[in-house]
């Protein structure tokens, strides 16, 4: 197979024989893992009814395939280069299809974590593959329009399977849970009649040591960023943070002086990987940060319906859609990476500037402008992105470190969706008890206000007493307050890593600082 490709930069080879439909179907494997999180957080609410889970379950249920999905796409990546990437491909969606079935027929809450930890293990092997798989199926010179088409079938793919999914969430939560399973049948079919065969990657080592401190250390961290929601001081969120960052410490000394590192982690020595990383900043909190906290403002402020919330936003989703097949050819073209990686922070930070200026619109009219600007502008940084990964990879771990995107992009994406959840929430309950006061409330009353205000948030269920009337009222005005100083953090902090990506491309153009020996390569 190699003998009869086309060698390009850093020993990519483009296979000749690939279907032009292979980079949009690509994209579509991409979608099942990308509106897998979506559909289950609409089905969540039902499933938490019908199988009564509560408190530290109901959030582990939230996350249980994020952290299984960023803990072990990697390895995955790993597997798919030593055993060939088409063939990994298939074992995933087979893996993805078996875990969110047992979810659907789940008796029980163990058997419904089970499968989703089960679900998240295939999503991530099956994102991690079709990711890198770009490489071999892009046109010659035309990599960052592949990542552009990539991307942008993800995003109305996802969007599709994320309405299909919520319909048959208000049905039955159970049904919700047969979307992707039916979505990874028909590609497991379809991927051997449009995928080609790519070369396996043979002498790389197994690393076992390094692969479980990076899995546990994941988890450990992952499950600490996700409970910041809940406690910001609690033994359990600090001494998983502590516990997940002194494993992953651990795996990069263990990685930089073992000769047989299934990572290399000198990469993250190498300005453009680091830029990439920048990029892929944005690209991930930026999306978190404001499709959350939209969604919340939406519907605890303005009182939309979820069919009505689905709608408003779709001008986030079409704008990236949109961008991304813009710039993946405009960078195809000769637009660098830098200039993308530029343009797509002004634009998110203008979107967010936006979105915190107009946030007391009561239309969808006033939040066009910031939900356009913001969903163009981390898309346009997702092309970069995911180009100066592929670009970087060294032949010889091409698999991990093309699946190492997902992961950077649940940390990033985990972050902003705590971080932007605590800030709103303590700026919303800082306000609240501030207006109460200077409306004369005494403090032996306000915990009783935010009652009020904790039920309504909870259940939508309306206050009963003037006093509880009053503290709902200041609690909306804190809210839309909060909900713009966090759009206006958002800008700055996507400015600043903006800035420092497009500081580490000055020298873009020239040769990697990172290099290794080629693999050997055996036909898949």
């Amino acid at each position: 197979m190699g003998a009869k490709g086309t060698v390009t930069a850093r020993g990519a080879t483009t296979l000749p024989s690939a279907s032009s439909w292979a980079v949009p179907f690509l994209g579509v494997l991409g979608a099942i893992q990308g509106a897998a999180p979506n559909i289950a957080s609409t089905a969540l609410v039902g499933a938490s009814r019908g199988l009564h889970m509560a408190g530290g379950t109901l959030a582990l249920a939230s996350s249980v395939a994020t952290l299984s999905t960023a803990a072990t796409v990697i390895s995955t990546g790993l597997l798919a280069d030593r055993l060939g990437r088409r063939r990994v491909l298939m074992v995933g969606l087979l893996i993805a299809a078996l875990g969110d079935l047992m979810v659907a027929l789940a008796p029980t809450t163990s058997t419904y974590l089970l499968g989703r930890a089960i679900a998240g293990v295939g999503l991530g092997a099956v994102f991690g593959a079709a990711f890198a798989y770009i490489r071999a199926v892009a046109k010659p010179g035309k990599l960052p329009a592949a990542v552009g088409i990539f991307s942008a079938v993800i995003g109305l793919t996802s969007l599709v399977l994320t309405f299909v999914g919520g319909s048959l969430a208000g049905i039955d939560w159970r049904l919700a849970f047969l979307v992707a399973p039916a979505m990874s049948l028909v590609c497991f079919v379809l991927v051997p009649l449009v995928l080609p065969k790519e070369a396996r990657v043979v002498g790389t080592s197994t690393d076992a040591l390094g692969q479980v401190l990076l899995i546990v250390g994941i988890i450990a961290f992952l499950y600490g960023v996700s409970e910041l929601g809940r406690s910001l001081t609690s033994p359990r969120t600090l001494l998983s943070l502590l516990a997940g960052a002194v494993i992953i410490g651990a795996f990069f000394v263990h990685e930089s002086r073992d000769e047989h590192r299934f990572f290399p982690v000198s990469l993250f020595r190498s300005p453009m990987f680091l830029a990439a990383i920048c990029a892929g900043f944005i690209y991930n909190f930026g999306q978190a940060v404001a499709f959350l906290q939209v969604t919340n403002l939406w519907q605890y402020v303005n009182g939309l319906k979820t069919a009505q919330v689905a709608l408003w936003q779709l001008p986030l989703t079409g704008a990236g859609i949109v961008a991304a097949l813009i710039v993946g050819r405009m960078m195809t073209r000769g637009m660098t990476n830098r200039s993308a990686l530029l343009a797509g922070t002004a634009i998110t930070a203008a979107g967010f500037v936006f979105l915190a200026a107009l946030h007391g619109s009561t239309n969808l009219v006033g939040f066009l402008p910031g939900l356009v600007l913001v969903g163009a502008g981390v898309i346009t940084c997702a092309v970069p992105y995911g180009n100066l990964i592929i670009e970087e990879a060294p032949p010889k771990y091409f698999g991990p470190v093309t699946s190492s995107r997902t992961t950077i992009g649940q940390f990033f994406f985990a972050i902003g969706f705590s971080i932007s959840t605590v800030a709103i929430d303590k700026l919303t309950v800082g306000g609240t008890l501030h207006r109460l006061s200077a409306a004369g409330v005494p403090p032996t009353q306000t915990s009783t206000g935010l009652d009020a205000v904790t039920a309504y948030a909870a259940k939508s269920t309306a206050p009963t007493t003037s006093l509880g009337h009053q503290a709902l009222g200041d609690a909306l005005v804190s809210y839309g307050n909060a909900f713009a100083v966090m759009m206006l953090i958002a800008a700055a902090v996507c400015v600043l890593a903006g800035v420092v990506g497009f500081y580490l491309l000055r020298r873009e153009g020239e040769s990697s600082t990172t290099t290794e020996p080629a693999p050997a390569a055996a036909a898949a």
